[in-house]
């Protein structure tokens, strides 16, 4: 009986020492940072039409034009180096929609925030949408691909992830 026990010991001893030395679950939550997405798309203010340069236009109005906000952001990166971000290109994409010939991207801006363990991407434009639908915005913008890359800082393992840009896309008005 004592042999059975101390067996019974050894292996779940065996176990636990194996268990505890194993670094699958830590390489794995510091590989894949956590990523949200969110894109808001809203009609201009009277305040922010007034910035927007209309002298090529016919009879422009505030109606015309929305603005576009992106908000990418990174969790989980204290344990990351060299982390880069490619965000879809929405100059093209909108400038370049088939059987349009209308400049849609006006003007845009953006932002690149690093905060303790996480990291903050922002994009700001403004599209001329005089004959644009929502729904074909929302094609457009969900088009595109957000690449990310990064190197694990205790192992310098280099790791890469993908992911459609179509996430949470909202459409307010006024």
């Amino acid at each position: 009986m004592k042999k059975k026990v101390f067996g019974v010991v050894y292996a779940l001893l065996t176990l636990f020492i194996l268990g505890a030395c194993s670094t699958e679950d830590v390489v794995n939550k510091e590989s894949e940072p956590e990523v949200s997405i969110s894109t808001t798309v809203k009609p201009l203010t009277k305040e922010e039409f007034s910035e927007v340069e209309t002298s090529e236009l016919a009879n422009p109005s505030k109606e015309d034009f929305r603005s576009v906000r992106m908000i990418l952001t990174l969790r989980g990166t204290d344990s990351l180096s060299d982390i880069q971000v490619k965000l879809p290109h929405y100059r093209e994409a909108f400038n370049n929609i088939k059987d349009d010939q209308q400049i849609r991207y006006w003007f845009g801006s953006g932002a690149d925030e690093e905060q303790e363990n996480k990291n903050i991407y922002t994009r700001e434009f403004v599209l001329y949408t005089k004959g644009l639908n929502d729904k074909q915005m929302k094609e457009i913008l969900a088009a595109g691909e957000i690449k990310t890359s990064w190197v694990l800082k205790n192992t310098k393992a280099k790791d890469q992830s993908e992911f459609a840009a179509g996430k949470n896309i909202t459409f307010k008005e006024e």
